[in-house]
């Protein structure tokens, strides 16, 4: 039952699979105030692993296309629009919930629509939009977009055509509680079967070759080379992981450099990790995994690419490295491991600059405060 004064909000993805977007997704749609809003989720494909996480008030739609240039799709969304008569519409991410959702909003004579989007091109995509022709060109169906860093904004205001006073820089949050900074638990250590004193670096991403594990790899057999207790974690999964597991073996470090899969107890990983490390040459915008880093204090060693550089604090909470550089990421990490003073100098930064700027609170608030504006008919500024 909806309450009368809740504005009914219809979120629309893809699949809610293991990855940053979905993750923020999850946590706008979890923390929203109930007594102020009613959400909905709707899904193009399979619901995917993480929407069980959400809350079981959260009605969940999926299967709304049933394979690539389903004609249906857009009727599905509009039936299921007039049905439940959303007041406000928010798609997230490009692709066909971009396109198909705001079309079916737009017949279904939906007050307010929002678009979020999260991917920051990087240089092998510069001069190709990245919303595609048809997406571009609905753009004035929007009442707001919403961008996760200002890179990307003053990207799609230059490149993409967007008005500057429709485009919201709202940064994405972590939840500091379940972040928060554990007690060393040696047993986790010994369920990898780590060494008990070897320091610990660790990626959490998908195993793609766009997140650079190559260069993750070649970093550990450098480090590896001056420490050689030191382990190098792969946490998560894709569909380049078999090539990944053959160059750690190329470069003699099968031992060292650990596959551990998706993982569901990143919080308690984080608890023996010394750093985390995101190599990426290309795309990134805001990467949850350095915000989850921030907020565990854990140090970072990142590149300086996309909206990686307003997360990571050079030299205060971690160091960005310039991207491609192997030998910068080895001596890094090796300033780290052999540094306890450095490393706990960056850990209580990274800690205070999560609280400070990143909290999962923060970012619900803002997108509550948007859509409550937008709805009541006024424009915040941007």
């Amino acid at each position: 039952m909806n309450e009368p004064n809740q504005l009914r909000v219809a979120f629309l993805n893809t699949s809610m699979v293991v990855g940053g977007q979905e993750r923020v997704l999850l946590d706008v749609v979890n923390g929203l105030n109930r007594k102020r809003f009613k959400p909905y989720v709707l899904l193009t494909k399979s619901p995917g692993p993480l929407a069980s996480r959400f809350k079981k008030d959260v009605p969940i739609q999926h299967g709304l296309r049933k394979f690539k240039g389903d004609p249906c799709t857009l009727w599905r969304m509009w039936r299921w629009m007039r049905k439940h008569r959303p007041q406000i519409v928010f798609t997230f991410g490009a692709g066909d919930k971009l396109f198909y959702g705001r079309l079916a909003a737009a017949f279904a004579k939906v007050p307010v629509i929002i678009s979020g989007l999260h991917s920051t091109p990087g240089p092998t995509h510069r001069g190709r939009s990245i919303l595609g022709f048809w997406n571009k060109r609905l753009m004035p169906l929007n009442n707001a977009v919403v961008t996760v860093t200002g890179d990307l904004r003053d990207y799609l205001v230059e490149n993409e055509g967007f008005a500057a006073d429709l485009a919201h820089v709202i940064p994405n949050g972590v939840n500091c509680q379940d972040y928060r900074p554990r007690t060393y638990n040696p047993e986790i250590k010994k369920e990898l079967d780590l060494p008990e004193k070897g320091p610990v670096a660790a990626i959490i991403a998908a195993v793609r070759p766009e997140k650079r594990h190559d260069i993750y790899i070649e970093a550990a057999a450098r480090v590896t080379k001056k420490i050689p207790s030191a382990r190098f974690l792969v946490i998560g999964d894709g569909p380049a992981r078999q090539h990944f597991e053959e160059l750690a073996q190329a470069h003699g470090v099968a031992q060292e450099v650990i596959f551990l899969g998706a993982r569901h107890d990143i919080p308690e990983l984080l608890s023996i990790v010394d750093t985390i490390v995101l190599p990426s040459t290309d795309v990134e915008s805001a990467p949850i995994c350095l915000l989850e880093a921030l907020a565990a204090g854990v140090p970072q060693v990142a590149s300086r690419i996309g909206g990686i550089p307003q997360i990571v604090a050079d030299k205060e909470t971690g160091f960005l490295v310039q991207a491609g550089r192997v030998e910068d990421i080895a001596n890094h990490l090796l300033s780290i491991f052999t540094n306890s003073e450095l490393k706990s100098r960056l850990s209580e930064a990274s800690r205070k600059r999560a609280l400070d700027l990143f909290s999962v609170e923060k970012m619900v608030r803002a997108h509550e405060s948007l859509m409550e504006n937008l709805f009541a008919g006024e424009q915040p500024k941007a």
